[in-house]
């Protein structure tokens, strides 16, 4: 492979030469992991250098029209030219339209967003051999997307392009193909008619509904090879639009979930680096040095250094950190180390051969009839063996499949036809599949006690001792309360970070660990919140309360871990 300025930068960040934060480093990673599959079965992406070059002698054919750099020509920055050339030269390998549809670019304030997106828009409403291109700058009022529309009609005023774009006060327009590139915000009149090719969405973070962006989206059904450009900083607030759209990204670049027409890039400080230490900053600001200006930021942090509230801005607007946001609070990395694709097989069989005849603890979760149920079966450690096993089922209602795979984010069906997640007929669970599944590993493994929360107890649990023989005294109520769940939560979350729980490389179980939120109290102990969690939880909270079952048992010595002694 002949390595570009694309692939150079790419390395550089990730073998540490160029100083960056972990979603920086993921989007790299993920771009030299791609190059290393070109040409291999089931990737029908290329890596077309020849497009890169194009986009960038367009760029550099413009000229900046304000500030120090005023009259001269537009030199795009390594990082930039990583982030657009990436967008526009990866090409499927059959048709050679663009592989990326939506490219989310979440950088620092002074990191030269709306000039970038203004050459962006430019190249794809009027150079991207789209007949009848319609381009749109689009934000929460019509000003504001003036804004990126402004600084793509100075470049035509000041790069010799007004003898093929014509100006108007607010269109852009040319005759012979018929493009044209206008502003629209959330409070224009109508949005009927419109059929988008490029759509930049200004200043993500401020949309508090997705109304405008989900017309837009729509909108671009008719179009070959449709490119939503998302610029933003980070926002306070991540139930909103923007806060999906973050936590989305980073679930792709995590590899939680795999969507090959989302690029993502976010510079960030991580967490836990110093604020108010420069290298900080320089990771947080790829632009630093350039339109990001030491003496500034120094003149801002010492500012923020006296001021709580000049230092949550700071934090947020300079170095890219969402506040007011719910953190996660287990590893997903620790959770990829512990996960092994070799002993699972079939994800719907509960036959794994080797689990045979050891002891195990199930747990159960009922919370939902609508969304997902799952039923773990959680094998602990035993001699030969240090990491724990779950083997899990996971259901959901068939008819409703498609709406909460929207509605969640979710590629349920491609886990459905992996074998992951399994469906029940109608809009509702049908739990006789939970007692089947129970019943069927009766035979195989050693149950020693079956747990639920008692909150939602059902007639299964009635069906499992009156009807099949359970022992009563060993199908138990786990309460979901702090005293019921934070030491199992304790240790769930140190086995995961500790690369302790093999699940046999379930996606649906991954997906639930990077959603998964806590509440602490004032004592420290822990426990795992749907309320608060970015998405379904319900794996997590049944392979939990299995293993709130083993604590319980008398000769474990795990017994001392967390909070409470069950």
């Amino acid at each position: 492979m002949t390595l570009t300025p694309v692939d150079t930068y790419a390395l550089d960040v990730v073998e540490g030469r160029v100083l960056a934060g972990k979603y920086h480093r993921l989007s790299c990673q993920r771009h030299l992991s791609d190059r290393a599959r070109e040409a291999t079965t089931g990737f029908p992406f290329r890596f077309d250098w020849a497009r890169v070059e194009r986009f960038v002698r367009f760029a550099g054919q413009l000229k900046h029209y304000k500030g120090e750099w005023a009259g001269q020509p537009i030199v795009l920055q390594p990082h930039q030219v990583f982030r657009l050339g990436s967008l526009f030269a990866w090409v499927n390998t059959e048709t050679g339209l663009r592989r990326y549809r939506t490219s989310y670019n979440e950088l620092p304030r002074k990191s030269g967003k709306s000039l970038e997106a203004a050459v962006v828009v430019l190249y794809a409403a009027f150079f991207d051999d789209e007949p009848g291109a319609e381009g749109y700058t689009i934000a929460t009022k019509r000003d504001q997307a003036k804004i990126v529309f402004n600084d793509a009609k100075k470049l035509v005023q000041s790069s010799g392009l007004k003898t093929r774009i014509a100006i108007r006060v607010a269109n852009l327009h040319n005759v012979a193909s018929a493009s044209k590139l206008e502003p629209l915000g959330a409070d224009h009149d109508s949005t009927d008619g419109l059929n988008p090719h490029i759509v930049c969405v200004d200043e993500f973070h401020a949309h508090k509904d997705r109304g405008l962006i989900d017309v837009m989206e729509t909108a671009t059904g008719a179009r070959r090879q449709p490119i939503f450009f998302q610029i933003t900083t980070a926002g306070d607030d991540p139930v909103s639009p923007c806060g999906d759209q973050h936590d989305y990204a980073c679930k792709i670049l995590d590899g939680v979930i795999v969507d090959e027409t989302f690029f993502g890039f976010i510079a960030h400080a991580d967490e836990g680096d110093d604020w108010l230490d420069e290298r900080t900053w320089q990771k947080a600001n790829p632009n630093w040095d350039v339109s990001v200006k030491p003496d500034d930021m120094r003149a801002l942090a010492t500012k923020a250094q006296h001021m709580p509230s000049a230092a949550a801005t700071f934090k947020q607007k300079r170095l890219n950190v969402w506040v007011n946001a719910t953190s996660v609070c287990l590893s997903i990395e620790g959770w990829k180390r512990g996960q092994s694709r070799e002993w699972r097989g079939d994800p719907r069989s509960l036959d794994v051969p080797e689990l045979h005849h050891e002891r195990c603890f199930v747990g159960i979760d009922l919370a939902s009839k609508i969304d997902l149920c799952a039923v773990t079966f959680a094998f602990p450690p035993s001699p030969g063996r240090p990491t724990w096993r779950w083997l899990q089922q996971i259901w959901s209602p068939e008819d409703t499949l498609v709406e909460r795979a929207l509605k969640d984010r979710a590629p349920y069906l491609v886990w459905r036809d992996q074998g992951w997640l399994q469906t029940t007929t109608g809009v509702r669970l049908d739990h006789q599949k939970l007692i089947d599944a129970i019943l069927a590993a009766r035979e195989i493994y050693d149950i020693e006690a079956i747990g639920y929360d008692e909150w939602h107890a059902d007639k299964i649990i009635d069906d499992l001792i009156t009807v099949h023989g359970f022992d009563k005294d060993h199908v138990l109520a786990v309460s979901q309360t702090y005293k019921g769940m934070s030491s199992a939560c304790l240790h769930v979350q140190a086995d995961i970070l500790a690369g302790e729980v093999d699940a046999g490389g379930c996606p649906v179980t991954a997906w639930c660990i990077s959603n998964t939120a806590a509440n602490i109290d004032g004592k420290e102990n822990l426990m795992f919140a749907k309320g608060r969690s970015r998405g379904r939880i319900d794996p997590v909270i049944s392979a939990t309360i299995a293993t709130a079952l083993w604590l319980r048992q008398p000769d474990e010595t795990a017994v001392e871990v967390g909070a409470w002694v069950l």
